[in-house]
């Protein structure tokens, strides 16, 4: 017996170091891709080509980003792998533009994994490809015009409100308190609201069930990261075991409560100002009242895509519902949270910034409006300052789908061909932001901002693609700010994470071990 075992173990050993000699090769064959046709790039190691320190969680994709674009200083492009998977790296401001714009017909898919079957909220517009794509941008761009925006702010406003009073007691006392999850909390209750049209009141009850399950999206988890890997690197196997890229629970809660909130409000004739009313009217008539054609339909490819009346699936406003609290939540919350600690850090900006939000505000009689924000132009250049040194997505993805010839090169990319645009990369460049680890809102004057290329400047991307939800974000954020920054004056202690650190579990730019400031009440002279 004891033989048999023996010579089982030794078969099966022998059978490992094949299958690792096999893998192990063809990865190698793999990272010649792009030596074999003369394009700069950067060496990788087996099994994680250059992602390895992402991948075992050692360091922030934002980390890596900035590193593999200072290592490709001087090439206009460079080739990386993810595994075995190559992809091309673009520095070029011109040739990211070609990409986004000029060639955005060869480009127009951002080439992230999705299955509706057996993922339902995957068919959500920042996952879906082509004439799909083009088809639902066409029918929700008008859900994000001032006119929309108009109609949802006052929520925000409100939601501004419980955040104060939410603080009311800590900042009289003068305490240090973790404002990530504060910050967290307030966008939740604006997005529940105006995405789901649910009450959570997070701000109170920081419990609420709405923001338990808002958190499992965004908890780390070695799940997540090799579905992550899977999707980037072998899709099939996602497909041929029907693997949710999600946590199904999760899932099935945010499909529960959309398809409840939907047939509650169409049974019992329930109508609010808000984004789930909207989806709502194109799930029943498949445009909105007198604004269908409202995006721009210049590119060829798809002109008189996005005609047809249809209106959405239940499955499909969910899918819309739950991309809107997906890419709202996280983004505007940290976004904030990066940008009282730069206002704690530089107490004049913050002093300057507050200077302007009174006098504004006393023009408007003491009432935070739509138009109050837009008149705030410093909180436009903190905010944008905030984005450039602190970009929420360090980096872009996009697709090719057919071979395309690099202007100016004789390399042409391969159908599918992953290309990616270091954000970050771009935004930290002393080329086009002197002392770019400075914080200084004057780089984004109108001035300045004319001396440098559009294209080194992307925090919600850029062209066709660019984030649907850009003004909603930038509205919150402003708001929130507005909020705080009115009563309230935040100051660095001894817990303030200084220099900071990105945390390497979450795909976000996030501060690693919150942010801790201190509140004090404004002394009104």
């Amino acid at each position: 017996m004891g033989l048999l075992f023996e010579s089982l173990f030794l078969d099966v050993g022998i059978l490992v170091a094949c299958v690792l000699s096999v893998v192990y090769a063809y990865s190698k064959w793999s990272f010649s891709y792009w030596k074999k046709r003369n394009v700069p790039y950067v060496e990788p190691c087996f099994p994680f080509g250059n992602f390895g320190e992402v991948a075992l969680v050692r360091k922030h994709f934002g980390y890596f980003m900035r590193d593999i674009y200072t290592r490709l200083e001087g090439h206009r492009y460079g080739g990386v792998y993810m595994l075995n998977s190559p992809l091309l790296l673009l520095r070029d401001p011109d040739l990211i533009k070609d990409v986004l714009v000029k060639d955005f017909s060869t480009f127009h898919d951002r080439g992230v994994y999705m299955n509706e079957e057996v993922e339902p909220l995957t068919g959500n517009l920042f996952s879906l490809p082509g004439k799909r794509w083009r088809n639902l941008r066409v029918k929700l761009s008008p859900t994000f015009t001032s006119g929309k925006m108009k109609m949802m702010f006052q929520r925000l406003v409100e939601c501004g409100d419980e955040l104060k009073l939410c603080l009311e007691n800590i900042a009289g006392r003068g305490e240090v308190i973790e404002v990530k999850d504060i910050l967290g909390r307030f966008s939740t209750d604006v997005i529940s609201s105006c995405a789901f049209g649910i009450e959570c009141n997070c701000l109170k009850n920081e419990n609420a069930e709405f923001r338990q399950w808002g958190r499992k999206i965004f908890q780390p988890s070695i799940r997540q990261i090799i579905m992550a890997i899977l999707s980037n690197t072998a899709p099939i196997v996602l497909d041929k075991l029907k693997l949710s890229t999600f946590d199904p629970n999760v899932s099935k809660y945010f499909r529960k409560m959309v398809q409840e909130t939907v047939e509650y409000r169409e049974m019992n004739n329930v109508k609010r100002n808000d984004f789930m009313q909207l989806l709502i009217q194109l799930k029943q008539k498949g445009s909105l009242d007198s604004e269908q054609g409202a995006e721009d339909r210049s590119d060829e490819e798809f002109s008189g895509i996005g005609e047809t009346a249809d209106g959405l699936s239940m499955n499909s406003l969910a899918a819309q519902a739950f991309v809107f609290f997906l890419a709202g939540f996280e983004t505007s919350s940290t976004t904030m949270t990066f940008c009282l600690y730069e206002l704690s850090v530089n107490p004049d900006i913050q002093e300057r910034l507050r200077t302007e939000i009174d006098m504004v505000l006393e023009k408007h009689d003491g009432k935070l409006s739509y138009e109050a924000i837009q008149e705030m132009s410093y909180l436009d250049k903190v905010v944008s300052e905030t984005l450039r040194k602190y970009p929420p997505i360090s980096g872009l993805m996009r697709e090719c789908s057919k071979p395309y010839k690099i202007p100016g090169t004789d390399i042409v990319l391969d159908t599918r061909m992953r290309v990616l645009i270091p954000v970050i990369g771009l935004h930290h460049d002393p080329k086009y932001y002197p002392e770019p680890h400075r914080f200084d809102p004057e780089r984004f004057s109108e001035e300045e901002k004319q001396k440098r290329h559009h294209y080194v400047y992307l925090p919600f991307g850029e062209g066709p693609r660019i984030c649907i939800g850009m003004r909603f974000g930038l509205m919150q954020t402003k708001v929130g700010l507005v909020s705080l920054l009115s009563k309230y004056q935040f100051s660095v202690s001894k817990k303030t994470p200084v220099p900071l650190v990105f945390d390497p579990k979450l795909f976000i730019l996030a501060p690693a071990g919150g942010m801790w400031l201190q509140i004090k009440k404004r002394s009104m002279e």
